[in-house]
């Protein structure tokens, strides 16, 4: 869905999100955005009130901005925590600023849904269902017996294969594949070149041959749920691969076979799970980190960028390295090494004062 720009008075915007405000009620806001690029009828958020600083003081005294403008403080405004004091700003306080402008982001950049349509050069298979005001683009193929929610989006050149099911509210970017049999949840969204259902790395060896394995489950995203570009899902081998609601996927990850996935994971570019390996709820996995297959890893649980688990990881630990370890204990350890050759000329010191 494409977003548009809504203006917005200072004060209906207050009133929308619930939260008081001072300063010029009047004042239009057009657009969201950061400190750094503060521009007229731009909204800002501070998570601290320690960062005043930064914002362009009341009438009258200038600031620039990095694009070298001159902002006056009464063009703009910005979500504070709540008790800070307003000197005559323009502020709407927030016990949660970050909250607030996320929901204020959504107000003036709502989404446009576009209307309901199938493009004339969509290929539609037998049996195929879709719902109320779902939009099709070009060169979709939706093959026998796919089933599509109401309010979905899939744009061009997307693959549903036979009997996969798409929940409603969903997005699928352009070039992304779901294979047969495979079920998509409600509100979830597919980044481009995402492949959902592509047979697991299933083979054994006889007489030097590599045999595949045939790979007969499925993969189940549920609700809320959102895949990064060029990421892939593998189906189970006879049951399911699943991730569960409300968990984010960054971009170029790997998911292998019969992994289970807890709800509210954030997984970040290029990490890799291996087969049927299960993971809790509220899984946090920094850049490059892998998961071998079949181990176990606990509900909030965390993995520092490049970390490597390689055995079941309890509750609630922060670990990192590999193999992973505690990331205190990890720590330690890098800056031993950091230390080597400093080390390493101390013990050639001591051998030569031998006899």
């Amino acid at each position: 869905m494409k977003r548009i720009r809504q203006t917005l008075t200072l004060e209906d915007l207050a009133n929308q999100l619930d939260l008081p405000f001072s300063g010029k009620s009047s004042l239009e806001l057009t657009h969201a955005c950061g400190l750094d690029q503060l521009r007229p009828g731009g909204l800002a958020y501070l998570a601290s009130a320690s960062g005043l600083s930064s914002v362009p003081t009341p009438k009258g005294i200038h600031r620039k901005n990095h694009h070298e403008e001159e902002i006056k403080g009464d063009e703009i405004a910005v979500i504070v925590p709540a008790g800070t004091k307003a000197e005559g700003r323009n502020f709407l306080f927030a016990h949660d600023p970050l909250v607030a402008h996320v929901k204020a982001t959504a107000l003036l950049h709502p989404l446009q849904h576009p209307e309901a349509q199938v493009h004339h050069s969509a290929i539609l298979g037998d049996n195929v269902q879709l719902g109320e005001n779902v939009w099709i683009g070009p060169l979709v193929a939706l093959y026998n017996g796919v089933r599509v929610g109401s309010g979905s989006i899939i744009h061009a050149g997307c693959v549903l294969m036979s009997d996969a099911f798409l929940g409603e509210n969903c997005e699928l970017f352009p070039k992304v594949v779901v294979q047969e049999d495979c079920i998509i949840g409600n509100r979830v969204i597919l980044q481009s070149g995402s492949v959902i259902g592509a047979d697991g790395h299933g083979y054994f060896q006889r007489e030097g041959v590599n045999l595949k394995i045939p790979q007969v489950g499925r993969v189940v995203i549920e609700d809320d749920v959102e895949i990064g570009a060029n990421t892939t899902v593998d189906r189970a081998r006879f049951t399911d691969t699943v991730i569960k609601a409300g968990s984010k996927i960054d971009n170029q990850v790997q998911i292998a076979h019969n992994v289970v996935v807890g709800e509210n994971a954030l997984i970040s570019a290029q990490s890799a799970i291996g087969g049927s390996a299960t993971i809790g709820h509220h899984l946090i996995l920094g850049g490059q980190t892998g998961i071998r297959d079949n181990v176990r890893v606990g509900n909030h649980v965390t993995a520092v960028a490049r970390s490597v688990i390689t055995t079941n990881i309890a509750d609630k630990q922060v670990v990192g390295g590999m193999p992973s370890r505690p990331v205190s204990q990890w720590r330690k350890t890098q800056a031993l090494i950091h230390r080597l050759e400093e080390l390493f000329d101390r013990l050639k010191n001591l051998e030569s004062r031998l006899p």
